[in-house]
């Protein structure tokens, strides 16, 4: 979810997103490796690095709803 949630602004280099999960770049990589055969997000190359997009409308309001449920149970609804 975290991942999906640092591409809602819009495509990022995977480079970036790295840093934002705070998780190990071999890990971030293997996630959006998933995502991508999932079809939830695309990739393509510039140059030496993979930049990646939200492909699925439906994962950004699954994304969303997520959030606002995590929300709700930290304020006991």
């Amino acid at each position: 979810m975290k991942i999906v949630q640092c591409l809602l602004g819009g495509e990022q280099c995977a480079c970036s997103i790295v840093p934002s999960i705070g998780k190990a770049q071999p890990t971030v990589s293997r996630h959006l490796k998933i995502l991508e055969e999932a079809k939830v997000l695309e990739s393509r190359r510039k140059g030496i690095n993979i930049w990646y997009k939200i492909k699925s409308k439906d994962a950004i309001k699954i994304t969303l709803l997520l959030g606002i449920k995590k929300i709700n149970l930290k304020r006991g609804c």
